[in-house]
């Protein structure tokens, strides 16, 4: 479907209540694009913050959408915006402001027109930044109700504490570790007992993308996500050689039309499917949440970090992630910052 439109955008910065540590980076805000698409009475909007490691900004992505503006506003299908622009946050936003377009237009929610008439609550993991060990591990106290927990290590000697320290302060709960390519393989291999140990079971990129061909020939007693290692369709092959489980960011593929479409050859490999987010507000994770329906693990705790979210917003509670249908796609959704 085609909708002639009216396109705009800007830029938000969202603070978060307390700085966010991974390896190598650290987020004070969320600063995102918001694409607005009007046709009559309809308004479909997304929000896309980029993909940081390829040094996208809300201002690149914005002079991205610019440079096709005439095009999407004489209309364009969410399948020819694949062909348009490259996998990324710009058009991650713009799909997302189509897909809320056509379902306003159609008299229907999203999840409907995505072909889901019921959408379940979500188990998702809430992430524990790098910090102090005990830092940590009152950090990963606070997260009331939490089932799981991604802890977020650098590669130093001082992962092996924080491990320990948040196993002990919460016993019951799942845990991941994300390092964000900041380990080595050697760091690997003497991490790997540890987690064993405390019950770690998914350890997500370990090793820098393009330098981890190394884990088709290690044994490994954990299983190993992919997510800088997998950018889109590409790369699967490889990735199956090498991990387990993919983590599919509708930054990086380029919006929630083309995710959809990667589940099943992951599948088709033996390998499970996992949908993450970068710091995002309720309306980024609105499209995730769509594709979180058909995932096998869940990471959409982007708004948790936020000073304030948008109303409405997501609500977290014990552990799982749910919303109104009103959070996107429908007119009477403002979305107006607090």
């Amino acid at each position: 479907m085609t909708i002639p439109c009216k396109l705009s955008v800007r830029i938000e910065q969202w603070p978060l209540a307390t700085p966010f540590h991974i390896s190598g980076h650290t987020v004070d805000a969320a600063r995102v694009l918001v694409v607005s698409l009007r046709s009559g009475q309809h308004r479909g909007r997304g929000e896309a913050a980029g993909v940081y490691y390829r040094g996208e900004t809300p201002e690149g992505m914005a002079e991205q959408i610019a440079a096709v503006r005439p095009l999407i506003e004489r209309g364009i299908s969410r399948e020819a915006l694949i062909g348009l622009l490259p996998a990324g946050g710009a058009r991650n936003a713009l799909d997302a402001a189509l897909w809320s377009l056509a379902a306003q237009r159609c008299g229907m929610t999203v999840a409907r027109l995505a072909g889901r008439a019921r959408l379940r609550p979500l188990r998702t993991s809430f992430t524990v930044g790098v910090d102090a060990a005990p830092a940590m591990a009152e950090a990963a106290r606070g997260f009331e109700g939490a089932v799981a927990l991604k802890i977020k290590l650098d590669g130093s000697a001082t992962d092996v504490d924080r491990l320990v320290a948040i196993r002990a302060a919460c016993p019951g709960a799942a845990l991941s570790v994300d390092a964000n390519q900041g380990w080595t393989q050697e760091h690997m291999v003497r991490m790997l007992p540890v987690m064993q140990h405390v019950g770690v079971d998914l350890l997500e990129q370990p090793l820098p993308a393009g330098e981890d061909e190394c884990l088709e020939s290690m044994r490994y007693p954990i299983r190993l996500a992919a997510d800088e290692s997998f950018q889109d369709l590409d790369d699967l092959a490889t990735v199956a050689r090498r991990y387990d489980v993919v983590n599919v960011k509708l930054d990086k593929c380029g919006g929630l039309t083309r995710a959809l479409s990667l589940v099943a050859p992951i599948r088709e490999l033996g390998l499970s499917v996992m949908v993450g987010c970068m710091p995002c507000t309720s309306l980024g994770v609105a499209p995730a949440y769509i594709l979180g329906q058909q995932c096998d693990r869940v990471d959409l705790d982007g708004p948790c970090f936020l000073a304030e979210d948008r109303a409405p917003s997501f609500q977290y509670l014990n552990g799982y992630l749910q919303g109104p249908e009103s959070v996107w796609g429908r007119d009477d959704a403002p979305y107006e910052m607090h």
